[in-house]
């Protein structure tokens, strides 16, 4: 099946009854001119968003963002264990792991902007222990560096999306943190599979500079979001509103049309879910 697509819709286009989806955010300290991957939802008024920061002046800008219809905490998530957390000079590379200045400083930018300007003892709170709720569609998670604390204080909400969409390292950014390899092994436990890479970035190594997003000489690849979706071997532990949820994260966030086609297509053989047309018409496809 060969065809320019039209892809400039909602999946809720095709489907309006669907309900919205619920997100978990965890670090969701906003990005400078760079919306969160999940705001076209929240636009069209799809999305139910818990958000948890570690920043205060970052909170107040995504409640801004959100409106106070979406729940945002500062409250830092982890495993449940007392911590050292790190606020560094750049906020965005606050962490519960010490920077790894000696490779940091490598790189063009990255020491300057991780520069520890004050250190705290907290305490981390369980996904697990705070959401009180049976299921979850999307978990986003960008704790430079926590993730699998996080993961492993949220066993049951993890496992209970549609999606997890995670910030991994290829290599020890901070001092002592799991890699994308530790990651992935944990999300798979979970009977996830590992769908995509979303904005893999890199540094030039010193003494070469780069301005901007110029890729040209960057060989390097530092981190990157990486996409799991449920095994798909194991569909027929998912409802078809369940399924229709994840076609609705992967139209509307990452573009992943040939997988949506692939799971209506499924969900016509398996309980004659009449969408795979309409969302063949939509797409131009017919």
């Amino acid at each position: 099946m060969a065809a320019q697509l039209e892809t400039d819709f909602s999946f809720y286009d095709v489907v309006p009854e669907l309900s919205a989806l619920v997100i978990v955010d965890v670090g969701a300290q906003p990005l400078k001119n760079q919306p969160e991957i999940y705001a076209p939802l929240v636009e069209i008024g799809k999305a139910e968003i818990v958000a948890f920061e570690a920043n205060a002046e970052g909170c107040s800008q995504l409640t801004e963002v959100l409106g106070a219809a979406h729940s945002v905490r500062e409250i830092i998530i982890g495993d449940g264990s007392p911590a050292t957390f790190h606020r560094n000079k750049s906020p965005v590379t606050n962490s519960l792991f010490p920077a790894n200045m000696a490779l940091l400083s490598r790189f063009s930018g990255l020491a300057e902007m991780s520069t520890l300007v004050s250190s705290e003892n907290v305490q981390t709170y369980r996904l697990d222990d705070l959401i009180d709720l049976p299921e979850i569609d999307f978990l986003k998670m960008d704790v430079q560096g926590g993730e699998l604390n996080v993961l492993n204080g949220a066993s049951r909400v993890a496992g209970s999306a549609m999606a997890i969409h995670t910030e991994v390292e290829f290599v020890p950014l901070y001092i002592g943190q799991p890699l994308f390899a530790d990651i992935d092994i944990k999300v798979r436990s979970l009977d996830f599979q590992f769908h995509t890479l979303s904005g893999p970035t890199g540094r030039v190594y010193k003494p070469l500079q780069r301005a901007g997003s110029d890729p040209t000489g960057v060989h390097q690849y530092l981190w990157s979001d990486a996409v799991y979706i449920p095994d798909l071997s194991k569909l027929e532990r998912h409802s078809a509103e369940r399924i229709l949820k994840l076609c609705a994260i992967l139209h509307d966030i990452y573009h992943s049309f040939d997988l949506v086609l692939h799971l209506l297509l499924y969900l016509k053989d398996r309980e004659d879910v009449g969408v795979y047309g309409d969302y063949c018409k939509k797409l131009g496809l017919i």
